[in-house]
């Protein structure tokens, strides 16, 4: 343990002391980071609203027929069960093939449903996202940061530290239109 600390602590003064003599003599400037939330800028833009809206409505739809589904299911097979005693053989072999039908159906079109309401919501992000790139490169290169992290990527932490200056979120946001959410304190995963 003791070791990889020094050894951190070594290559951390070596990456400082090497990035330091390079700017010197090529001119460059040192490495600059910065880190942005996309989620709190998506969050914070009048679109979030209308995409949020959207896919509700088309959830709702989704779960609509879906539920329309089921209660034909079930008349069928309360139906079933009611005659099932006076049915014919064939017919009741029947009846319950077009049961279990119903039922495969159903299922095919749950699968079919999450996977449809996934691609609405890529459709819907995908521009924003794109948007947020492109006012996170322009910010980068304007204010001349060498790297801009995220504090999380899906829920898992890209950032164990930075200070507090280096956060352009609140940059992001405005560039983009949105309105800056009050101060919360930033999570990084490392705390």
């Amino acid at each position: 343990m003791k070791f990889t600390q020094i050894f951190l602590f070594v290559s951390a003064l070596f990456i400082a002391t090497c990035n330091h003599s390079i700017a010197q003599h090529t001119g460059h400037t040192a490495v600059k980071p910065a880190y942005v939330s996309v989620d709190e800028v998506l969050a914070a833009l009048p679109e979030a609203k209308t995409i949020e809206s959207e896919l509700k409505s088309y959830k709702t739809q989704l779960e609509a027929q879906a539920k329309s589904m089921g209660d034909e299911f079930e008349k069928k097979f309360k139906d079933y069960q009611a005659k099932m005693n006076d049915l014919a053989p064939p017919v009741r072999e029947a009846k319950e093939k077009e049961l279990q039908g119903l039922r495969q159906s159903m299922s095919e079109f749950e699968e079919k449903a999450q996977a449809d309401l996934q691609k609405k919501q890529q459709a819907l992000l995908q521009p924003v996202y794109d948007k947020i790139q492109k006012a996170i490169d322009e910010i980068a290169k304007a204010e001349h940061y060498s790297h801009v992290f995220s504090p999380n990527v899906s829920g898992f932490p890209v950032l164990l530290y930075a200070a507090e200056e280096f956060n352009i979120t609140n940059k992001v946001i405005l560039k983009l239109g949105g309105t800056v959410p009050p101060k919360q304190p930033v999570t990084t995963g490392g705390k």
